[in-house]
């Protein structure tokens, strides 16, 4: 259990020994009893904003007071990641779930608890006081697992500002009208296998208790994926009609931008890189007559990760496969894993991407990625792999990126996401994506933005609210005033008419 009973020996009175029964944290009793050179197993607290960084930029003007993130928390210990949410206790490699890298790394100390008694208390936890019925998502959340663990292990509590938030948001005026929505609400990071289960949990969830919708793209009950040893299968493409069509952008010149390539980018390239992309330049310039090589776009991947390739050729590379990746054979190869590494990896560093006319040439490929159905599928997969070090979901990657451009102060750049998000929500999305996708929007809604960007944008968000409950009830606390777009045209008068009867 969490405590010991130990037998204390003291001498008495009559000069005869004495035992004292006591109980003692095991932290204290390992300390006590353990010598003291004896090296422990370092504890860390990974901490996790779900609102990346949207909070930090919204709660003042929302709730009257500064709130620097929304903090969801783990513990690392053992070279494994343990957390909890609406799953139960689950664990993963450090970082490993959909959230990827933490915000900020804790020191809390060394432990001298094994990893089996560790195991053995988390298997009793998750069957007593931390299962998954027993999460709410204001009261028995992942921050109090992760203090109470922390305390277990080394003796020491994680911050008291991660803990304490709840309270600070439900103390204001903006947090007592939200209250219902966020009760009904549990936090569960994809990527994690529930510790004493047999299998991988679901898939990365903003989930409600209740179903959100029968929208055709609302997501599955919990219920339908149990757990599994067998990795999820990659969505598959589907002949399903859309109802919208996507929006396919044409604006490469690709004359132009292979002409620039073999001037000035084919010369560093090797021998055998250089015949790869004179061969797929010549591909994507041809009607029929030249092969595709699928080794091109791997080429392109690597060298878009290059440290010495210049910035200009890297633009170059990504207006290439802005145009290349509406080409049936360019799509099939990008559902092979070996082919399209490279340029996730690349797309997944999305923020650091510089200058900003290579983040929109990223964006505008992201896309037309989306523009077919397949591909589209395959985008939005929620399964973590390991690339180049790290991992990587490619639907958190491509997520960050709308987000990232649709808050941009660049115009070309949030003019550019609000196609790339118009085309991502053709198709499902996870209840956290679409919940992250709608504070971006709300954001970007509530300044003035030209009529075809609104479209777009108030499109999405519609879409998103008709398919997730939370979504409608985010943006009726929130609140955007579309008066000044319900007269620019019909049809955003249209979306305008919907989002009201959403949030009423």
């Amino acid at each position: 259990g969490r405590f010991c009973q130990i037998t204390e020996v003291r001498g008495g009175s009559c000069g005869l020994a004495c035992f004292h029964q006591i109980l003692v944290n095991f932290s204290d009793f390992s300390a006590y009893i353990l010598p003291a050179e004896m090296s422990g197993t370092p504890v860390k607290l990974y901490v996790y904003d779900l609102s990346r960084g949207m909070a930090s930029s919204m709660s003042l003007p929302l709730l009257g007071r500064q709130i620097d993130g929304i903090w969801h928390t783990a513990i690392v210990v053992f070279d494994e990641e343990f957390f909890f949410g609406g799953g139960g206790i689950e664990s993963c490699a450090p970082g490993g779930t959909i959230l990827g890298p933490p915000n900020s790394v804790h020191d809390l100390g060394d432990t001298q608890i094994t990893r089996e008694i560790f195991m053995d208390y988390l298997s009793e936890l998750g069957a007593t006081t931390y299962s998954g019925e027993t999460y709410h998502l204001l009261q028995h959340n992942c921050n109090n697992f992760s203090s109470e663990v922390a305390q277990f292990l080394t003796g020491n509590d994680i911050p008291a500002t991660i803990t304490n938030l709840p309270n600070e948001v439900l103390a204001t005026p903006f947090g007592q009208m939200i209250r219902p929505m966020i009760e009904s609400m549990s936090v569960s990071p994809g990527g994690g296998h529930r510790v004493g289960g047999t299998g991988a949990s679901g898939a990365p969830s903003w989930r409600v208790r209740e179903p959100a919708s029968t929208s055709p793209w609302a997501p599955q009950s919990n219920s339908a994926q149990p757990p599994s040893n067998t990795a999820q299968p990659q969505p598959k493409p589907t002949s399903k009609k859309r109802d919208r069509e996507a929006i396919v952008l044409k604006d490469v010149k690709i004359a132009e931008v292979a002409a620039s390539l073999r001037e000035k980018v084919l010369p560093s390239l090797t021998e055998p890189e250089r015949k790869n992309l004179e061969q797929f330049c010549d591909f994507l310039q041809s009607q029929n007559g030249v092969q595709f090589n699928g080794e091109a776009v791997r080429t392109l991947g690597r060298s878009l990760l290059s440290e010495t390739l210049s910035q200009e050729a890297k633009l170059h590379m990504t207006q290439l496969l802005q145009a290349a990746v509406t080409r049936p054979e360019v799509q099939g190869a990008l559902l092979s894993e070996e082919t399209h590494s490279p340029v996730v990896l690349f797309l997944h560093r999305f923020d650091t991407i510089q200058p900003i006319t290579l983040q929109t040439a990223a964006t505008k490929m992201l896309s037309n990625i989306c523009s077919d159905q397949g591909s589209h599928d395959w985008l939005l997969s929620t399964q973590q792999r390991p690339m180049g070090g790290e991992q990587v979901a490619k639907q958190q990657m491509v997520v960050k990126a709308t987000v990232t451009g649709l808050l941009s102060e660049e115009a070309t750049l949030r003019k550019n996401a609000t196609v790339l998000v118009y085309n991502l929500c053709l198709a499902q999305v996870t209840e956290d994506s679409a919940v992250e996708l709608a504070s971006a929007l709300l954001q970007c809604l509530g300044e003035t933005v030209p009529e075809p960007e609104a479209f777009r944008s108030l499109s999405s968000l519609v879409q998103l609210m008709k398919s997730f409950t939370q979504v409608s009830g985010l943006a009726q606390a929130i609140g955007v005033d579309l008066t000044q777009y319900s007269s620019q045209s019909d049809r955003l008068n249209t979306l305008s008419q919907q989002y009201l009867q959403l949030v009423s």
